[in-house]
């Protein structure tokens, strides 16, 4: 009994082994190329006039030799137009012998991004033969506008104004300030108060595009409307600059006039 105590110590080490150079062992069949996946995503920041990504290539094994990977657009399946909205910086690349991942640079237009995404569908091509999986790639990308208060200054033009202190295409000056996610809508175009030059809508934006709307002192029309503060909310667009107050309340001893609407847009 000791004996066989003994040998089934190597006995067993024997057996883990032979395991391990199984669970080890090297794929050594046909290789294929493809993309590392089917989509990607990305965004082109508002004043950066372009933006250079990168779309992977995998092979199922290393290159046997150097290999020249090409890709190309399916317009067809595009919403973005190759040499207007982008440029592919190498249609083809090569692949060292020994590895088995490379990539495409691809460069997106400032000028050609919306705020809603377009897409590019890309095709894969190579002397190594297609596998039968992501053999097309499709990049979405859109206009990324961060929050800069310069875009909310100047003259706008008037879109909506349902309370009808102004007409459509009335002209309205906006300032900076106080605060650096503030800015003030004058008055001083307003034809129906009594003090245009001290009041104004103090406009107060949130990261997310998010506006509070109120007023620095009660706007002064005649009776019988008199003495009316303000406040509200709606939303602004970063890339555009426009203004959207969709809920103003004005309130004062005469009653309260709750959602109307005022939408400025940049002259």
């Amino acid at each position: 009994m000791k004996i066989l105590k003994y040998l089934s110590i190597p006995l067993f080490a024997l057996m883990i082994s032979a395991c391990s150079e199984r669970d080890d062992a090297v794929y050594d069949g046909d290789n294929f190329v493809s993309f590392g996946a089917e989509s990607s995503e990305a965004t082109v920041v508002k004043g950066s006039t372009s933006r250079e990504v990168a779309v992977v290539y995998t092979t199922l094994s290393e290159a046997k030799q150097n290999t020249e990977v090409k890709i190309a657009v399916d317009a067809a399946n595009s919403t973005a137009v190759e040499g207007v909205d982008f440029k592919i910086l190498n249609k083809t690349d090569n692949l060292p012998a020994g590895q088995k991942v490379g990539s495409f640079k691809i460069q997106l237009l400032e000028s050609g991004a919306l705020e809603t995404q377009k897409k590019i569908t890309f095709k894969i091509s190579s002397s190594v033969p297609n596998a039968t999986f992501n053999q097309t790639h499709t990049l979405s990308y859109s206009l990324e506008c961060p929050f800069n208060m310069s875009g909310f200054t100047g003259t706008y033009k008037v879109v909506t104004d349902t309370w009808e202190d102004y007409s459509p295409g009335d002209l309205i000056t906006i300032q900076p300030g106080p605060a650096a996610n503030q800015f003030k809508i004058l008055s001083t175009n307003n034809p129906y108060i009594s003090n245009p030059t001290t009041s104004y809508m103090l406009v107060t934006v949130q990261n997310n595009g998010n506006i509070t709307v109120a007023s620095n002192q009660p706007f002064l029309y005649d009776a019988p409307t008199g003495s009316m503060s303000l406040t509200g909310t709606g939303t602004v667009n970063f890339c555009t600059g426009g203004i959207n107050i969709s809920a103003l309340t004005f309130s004062g001893p005469a009653g309260t006039a709750s959602g109307q609407k005022f939408v400025l847009v940049k002259n």
